[in-house]
């Protein structure tokens, strides 16, 4: 197997498993998750690009949407890329709302932007069919379809991610639910730990 594809297995392994971990915690909602899903999804097809774009001297290049780097170039761009959408995820499941929410609804504006704008500048010049999506030497993905991925898995769906995070962003609100519940049941163990002590402590004054 290419070194490259170990660089794509290993880290989603430990990315995702960072991110099962926040679930654990049980801080979000179905909103949260949702978001955190589809920001880990688009985090792990772009995972290698800054390892690969940094160590391989015959990197093809990196493009999203509107933006294309070459070589080297693309070292710092892939890397604040990834940093946003792994961040992003773990932050709607972690936190679910305040400050740190604008990180999520601006970077989902921007991309939703630039996703969208690849598709309409390929619209407009009649190049849909041309597009392309490619993993390295892994895959090709070419025609309409390669085109209507980014926009209608990432672009769109950014674009709902942007609205939520921004109320988030300005919301303090109450606990998630699955928060909720654990809180609850924390509290309803520590009143019958409080009932069954205070009994004890009674029966030893009698």
């Amino acid at each position: 197997m290419s070194i490259w594809l170990w660089v794509f297995v290993i880290s989603n392994l430990i990315y995702w498993s960072i991110f099962f971990y926040l679930l654990t915690r049980r801080r979000w909602d179905a909103s949260a998750l949702t978001v955190g899903v589809l920001h880990m999804v688009f985090a792990s097809l772009i995972v290698a690009a800054p390892v690969r774009s940094f160590f391989d001297p015959n990197y093809i290049g990196y493009q999203l949407g509107l933006m294309r780097f070459e070589g080297r170039w693309a070292v710092l761009p892939a890397t604040v890329f990834l940093a946003w959408a792994l961040s992003s995820a773990w932050i709607a499941v972690a936190r679910g709302r305040g400050g740190w929410m604008k990180l999520v609804a601006v970077g989902d504006i921007l991309f939703a932007l630039n996703l969208g704008g690849g598709f309409l500048l390929d619209l407009v010049r009649g190049d849909l069919a041309k597009s392309k999506i490619q993993g390295g030497e892994f895959f090709t993905l070419a025609g309409t379809v390669a085109a209507l991925i980014p926009l209608l898995l990432f672009a769109l769906p950014f674009v709902a991610s942007a609205v939520w995070a921004a109320g988030r962003a300005h919301s303090r609100g109450t606990t998630p639910p699955l928060a909720q519940g654990t809180e609850e049941r924390e509290a309803k163990s520590e009143k019958d730990t409080d009932g069954i002590g205070g009994f004890r402590y009674s029966a030893s004054r009698t």
